[in-house]
């Protein structure tokens, strides 16, 4: 009965982002206010039916975590209704949440698509325009979000609209949603998806691993299925010949996923090879024999593993470049580094002492 609850009350959210000429639309902006082309919650004068809208927006009493807004996506035409940061309309989250940072610093919050390419959003284009100069680090994910927009053309004559993920031509169905809602294997696994979020890592990355962990990165198999790719594409960048997918690029992949066995070298442990990446996250996170209090170094030492495969991947598509899988796990080892030493977790030890035996600076070992 939750379920169906949550499944009706949805249809409102939706109706929300696609009916905005209704009267009862108009009355609810007058009344609560609208900020990126959404209404605003009111706060603590919204209705009791207004909360319980805005809680099923947000995800709240289904057990699927943020299901409504993982299954809306902007489809962009001419760009001129699509907010830039704001809305889901590139890549698998909207741009404010992959680059955080760069929303934070931008004055152009507010821009929508249209407006942002017409000023320019190549690296240096006037799209960029920030309250104060960015650092060396920072410039390198304003080259990132360009890599994300180099493909993108706008079609002027056709209108931005929204697309239901679970029924891309009727749109919204309180009986769809509800089959969604209920499937055995729709619930989030709580405790796998939590292990994203680690605070030693930068947010950016976190935010990627929980992309990764849902299947939602930009690998070719999910561009093929968007149709944003052609099959003759989808091929691994590594050069192994099989079809790119999220479990072979970052496991099973004879270049990328062979960083697996050097990463287990370096530790001095044991290697059994998993073919699913949560899979991949349980072994290594929580390896047995090992006491507790290494596991916030190994999920340190693994979401450093991914984000520089998924780097890495991108070097060699966008530039053309390729890097030794020796020279990736030297990456990998100061990476987790600096990541451990900003958090002050490597005061007791330095970069030589981390790269020639990770075990003794967790203290495992004497």
């Amino acid at each position: 009965m939750r379920e169906f609850n949550v499944a009706l009350l949805g249809k409102w959210c939706w109706r929300m982002l696609v009916d905005k000429d209704g009267l009862w639309y108009r009355v609810l902006k007058a009344r609560y206010g609208e900020e990126g082309g959404r209404l605003m919650d009111g706060g603590g004068d919204g209705s009791v039916w207004w909360k319980m809208i805005c809680s099923v927006c947000s995800g709240a009493g289904s057990g699927v975590g943020s299901w409504f807004e993982d299954n809306v996506r902007r489809v962009v035409g001419g760009g001129t209704s699509t907010y830039f940061w704001l809305d889901n309309w590139v890549g698998e989250a909207p741009l404010r949440v992959q680059f955080p940072r760069r929303f934070e610093l931008s004055e152009n919050k507010g821009a929508t698509v249209k407006e942002m390419a017409e000023r320019g959003w190549d690296v240096g284009g006037g799209a960029w325009v920030w309250r104060r100069r960015l650092l060396a680090w920072e410039e390198e994910s304003v080259l990132e979000c360009s890599s994300l927009l180099c493909d993108i053309v706008l079609q002027v004559s056709t209108l931005d609209r929204w697309r239901w993920v679970l029924d891309h031509f009727s749109g919204y169905s309180v009986k769809g949603t509800y089959k969604y809602l209920t499937l055995p294997t729709t619930p989030v696994e709580t405790g796998l998806y939590d292990a994203a979020w680690v605070k030693h890592v930068p947010l950016k990355v976190s935010v990627f691993v929980w992309c990764l962990l849902r299947n939602r990165l930009p690998t070719k198999d999910n561009l093929l299925r968007r149709r944003a790719l052609h099959q003759d594409d989808i091929i691994c960048v590594g050069g192994c010949g099989c079809q790119e997918t999220s479990h072979h690029l970052f496991i099973r992949c004879d270049i990328f996923g062979g960083l697996w066995h050097r990463i287990y070298q370096w530790l001095d442990i044991s290697f059994i090879p998993l073919e699913l990446v949560r899979d991949n996250l349980h072994q290594f996170g929580n390896l047995a024999g090992l006491p507790q209090f290494t596991h916030s170094f190994l999920q340190v030492i693994w979401h450093a593993c991914v984000w520089l495969i998924w780097k890495e991947r991108n070097n060699n598509i966008f530039n053309h470049k390729t890097k030794d899988v020796v020279l990736l796990l030297d990456s990998v080892k100061l990476t987790s580094f600096l990541w451990l030493k900003a958090n002050k977790l490597t005061s007791a030890f330095s970069y030589t002492d981390w790269w020639r035996d990770p075990l003794l600076c967790m203290g495992v070992r004497d």
